[in-house]
């Protein structure tokens, strides 16, 4: 509340002073007016003297035009506010006037209040046209009262004396404020004033300093050698400052170190020294690139002890910049505990420093113009050489050049290869236009050209094509095309370096490189760079061969990286053999390692010391083929022996029925002619069985020739029923000799073709039952035992007569038979051992004599195998 009421009384300020004194003055008379009036309403209230609606309205209306002030002045309207209450004041106390006594009331004197206001708000014309108005209005009442035309009265003695209490009031603080308001005017006076004379007196000093340093800094910047001038800018700062310890230092040309170069006093002995930028009072300053002063070097927090302990009292350092740049520091102290460095004298020395930076960069500048009229004379003197030398490289050189002015084109000049390329003569060409000899197809196409070199200032064509002057001969040039000043005038030099045996070579060589990349292209060969130590250089892809990785994950790796450690070796092999001798080396090798499912060779050739080709082929066809090839001949080798010793076999075995058949033969005729009934009877029984003999051998043989040509299609065969079948076949004999048959649960299937493969169990199983001998409690085990390359193992084992060693190799041949006197032709086993083969499979057996023996074979459980 307190706080509003305060914004409320409180007057408001402006950026104008003598805005914001008017409305203060106007605010505080305003207040204490309405306050005046307030007391003299509540007064006439009190004593009920003349308490008529006139004069209330009226005093009501000051207040209120005393507030509506208040808020004008508040919208920063002050001019519009001071005429507002003036003229409102004036017209509320001409008509109080009117209304009640004209020139007797008392309202005639506020005029006084008023116009004094005025004075004070609007000025002497306002004021004074409000004068004239007022001795106007009181001549008019007091004519209108002297013609009788106005009835006057006099007021109650309290009344009047009431009403002139409160004009005195008004006139009185009006008076004070007036007075206290010229008074603090004359001491804000009285004040600039004084501190006006001090100004002047720093001004003086300051001038008196400048002065000084006006005549001593003549000097510094006439002087253009940059050892002595340093000397004179440490005098004259020592004189300046009233002091002898002074010291300049300058940052290095790289800008690492800052090394003292003059000093004098204290600073004497370290001339030469360097610091780092931070490091001491030198060094900040360097840093920070601003003054620094300390008027107690032991307090302060970044000094040197050694500089302290020499007694240092007081110093400043103050930076010497070039632009933004720092260049050099200036240091000046005291010593003596006394005396410490006043402001003006920073500033003196901050604007000697000034001076000083511009005249080291001045005397730097002298130095560095006597290095450039040097190295100009120099250069002079290498310039006349180089014309002359580049008249006789002009003229000498294998490269075509001319010089032709810019706007007009005219030859000025131009080499003797430049003739001989263009075919141009030098007696008819030199002074004569571009478009005169024809060299452009048309201007406007010079004309182009000539913007454009105006824009770049040098052009380079690398396909230009010459067609000599006679049009006899396309020649093909590099150009080259530069603006040049000759004599103040612009030219052009116009270079053309011919390449038509390179164009012509270079044709050659595209058609030679695309030729070879179409043979490579063809070449069904992956095809590698490879440096000395095995790394992969470079990479070309195969049509036919893709590699296993793309070629950003190999190029850059090493082969031990990439290659098991044996095709590591084999290639390094190879590439040191080839890098040495010059010659082609190859080996194969097969992927992956202990697999060798697929087969490559590779072949390397070196291409230079450092690095050589490795050409790789997929071999693994060709492997295949002589794989399968091997195979073949094996096979074959095996069918050639098994056919002689079948044919050896069956020229044999056959002859004994044949020979018995013809013997008999001989019989029958003697028992014929001797009428022996009986005995011919029982020779020709002998002849049906050897006939019969034949007929059976003939039978299986046939039969074993088909084993491998006429197969049934194969099928997936549940082994367990299969032998299951067999069995049931073999009823008649295993029941005769008591045999135990035993056939192991969970038998795999296999994949084959039924017919034979009962075959095979028959034999086996048959041969078994067959070979018991003496055994009391004969068994047959039919059953799986492993597997052998993903096949499983089967085995039919019996308890029999068993097969001796020396005999275990013969009993898979064609007729070998170990009991002469047993029953069959002794193909079986063979007739096993075929089937199982052409089934992929092997078969072989365990024997021991006594001890019965275990035929084991492989067959295949699927497709796959």
């Amino acid at each position: 509340m307190l706080n509003r009421l305060n914004r409320l009384l409180a007057p408001p300020i402006f950026a104008d002073e003598e805005k914001t004194r008017i409305s203060q003055f106007m605010i505080t008379f305003s207040w204490i007016a309405i306050v005046i009036v307030f007391l003299l309403i509540l007064s006439r209230l009190f004593l009920r003297t003349d308490i008529t609606n006139t004069p209330m309205i009226v005093f009501i209306m000051i207040i209120i035009v005393f507030l509506v002030m208040q808020y004008i002045l508040r919208l920063g309207y002050v001019y519009a506010a001071s005429v507002f209450v003036i003229f409102g004041l004036w017209g509320l106390m001409t008509y109080l006037a009117w209304v009640a006594d004209g020139v007797r009331d008392v309202a005639v004197l506020a005029y006084l209040v008023v116009i004094m206001m005025s004075s004070l708000l609007l000025g002497w014309r306002f004021a004074t046209i409000l004068g004239l108005m007022s001795i106007a209005v009181v001549w008019f009442f007091g004519i209108t009262e002297k013609l009788g035309l106005r009835v006057f009265h006099v007021d109650d003695p309290i009344s009047y004396a009431r009403d002139l209490t409160v004009i005195f009031m008004l006139v009185g603080v009006l008076i004070y404020l007036l007075i206290t308001g010229w008074s603090r005017t004359l001491q804000s006076a009285r004040i600039e004033l004084q501190e006006r004379l001090r100004t002047e007196e720093k001004l003086q000093k300051q001038a008196d300093y400048l002065t000084a340093l006006h005549e001593t800094t003549l000097g510094l910047v006439n002087r253009l050698e940059l050892g002595p001038l340093l000397e004179s800018i440490l005098t004259k700062a020592s004189e300046l400052l009233d002091t002898p310890h002074v010291c300049l230092d300058l940052v290095l040309p790289d800008e690492s170190l800052l090394r003292q170069e003059v000093g004098y006093g204290y600073f004497a002995p370290l001339n030469g020294n360097t610091i780092e930028k931070g490091l001491g009072l030198t060094g900040k300053v360097w840093e920070l690139g601003e003054t620094i002063v300390t008027q107690d070097y032991s307090q302060w927090e970044g000094r040197i002890s050694v500089a302290e302990e020499e007694g240092i009292v007081s110093i400043i350092g103050v930076p010497l910049k070039t632009g933004k740049k720092v260049v050099g520091t200036l240091l000046v102290a005291h010593t003596d505990h006394i005396k410490t460095f006043a402001f003006e004298q920073v500033l003196l020395l901050e604007r000697f420093a000034s001076l000083v930076s511009i005249a080291i960069d001045n005397a730097r500048l002298y130095e560095q113009a006597q290095i450039e009229l040097n190295e100009r004379k120099l250069v002079e003197t290498a310039l006349s050489f180089s014309e002359e030398r580049f008249r006789k490289v002009f003229h000498a050189s294998p490269v075509a050049i001319c010089i032709t002015t810019l706007e007009d084109g005219l030859l000025l000049d131009a080499n003797e290869a430049y003739w001989k390329i263009s075919g141009y003569n030098a007696q008819e060409s030199i002074g004569r236009r571009a478009e005169e000899l024809g060299m452009w197809d048309s201007p406007q196409e010079r004309l182009d050209f000539v913007e454009q070199i105006k824009a770049e200032h040098s052009i380079i064509t690398p396909n230009y094509e010459f067609l000599t002057h006679d049009n006899e001969e396309h020649r093909f040039a590099i150009a080259f095309y530069e603006l040049i000043q000759i004599k103040d005038q612009t030219c052009i030099l116009s270079m053309f370096y011919d390449v038509t045996e390179q164009r012509q070579a270079q044709d050659a060589l595209e058609t030679a490189e695309a030729r070879t990349r179409a043979i490579l292209t063809s070449i069904p060969d992956m095809i590698f760079e490879i440096s000395n130590d095995g790394t992969f250089l470079d990479f070309m892809a195969s049509a036919e061969i893709a590699p296993v990785m793309s070629p950003s994950e190999f190029l850059g790796r090493n082969v031990k990286e990439l290659f098991p450690p044996t095709i590591a070796e084999q290639t390094f092999f190879a590439l040191d053999r080839a890098l040495a001798t010059g010659q082609l080396h190859a080996f194969e090798y097969g992927m992956p390692p202990g697999e060798e499912v697929q087969f490559f060779e590779a072949r390397i050739m070196p291409i230079t010391y450092e690095s050589a080709i490795i050409m790789v082929r997929d071999i693994s066809q060709r492997q295949w083929v002589g794989s399968e090839r091997e195979k073949l001949i094996n096979e074959l080798e095996d069918k050639n022996s098994e056919l002689e010793r079948f044919t050896y076999t069956v020229s044999h075995d056959l002859k004994s029925p044949l020979i018995t058949i013809k013997g008999f033969l001989g019989f029958l005729e003697q028992d014929a002619n001797s009428g022996n009934t009986v005995r011919l009877k029982a020779d020709i029984k002998r002849i049906a069985d050897a006939t019969d003999k034949m007929q059976v051998l003939l039978n299986e043989l046939l039969e074993l020739s088909r084993i491998g040509r006429l197969m049934n299609p194969y099928q997936q065969v549940d082994f367990k029923e299969l032998v299951n079948e067999v069995v049931e076949l073999l009823y008649g004999r295993l029941h005769e000799k008591k045999i135990i048959i035993e056939i192991q649960d969970d038998l795999p299937s296999v994949y084959g073709d039924p017919r034979r493969l009962s075959e095979v169990l028959q034999n086996l199983i048959d041969n078994a039952a067959k070979f018991t001998g003496t055994q009391t409690d004969p068994r047959i085990e039919i059953g799986q035992s492993g597997f052998e390359n993903n096949k499983p193992i089967f085995y039919v084992k019996d308890n029999g007569l068993g097969i001796d060693l020396m005999h275990q190799d013969r009993i898979f041949g064609l007729f070998n038979k170990l009991d002469a006197t047993s029953d069959g032709t002794g193909i079986g086993l063979a007739l096993v051992k075929r089937i199982v083969e052409v089934h992929g499979g092997r078969i072989w057996v365990q024997s021991e004599t006594g001890k019965g023996s275990t035929f084991f074979f492989t067959l295949p459980s699927g497709p796959e195998s």
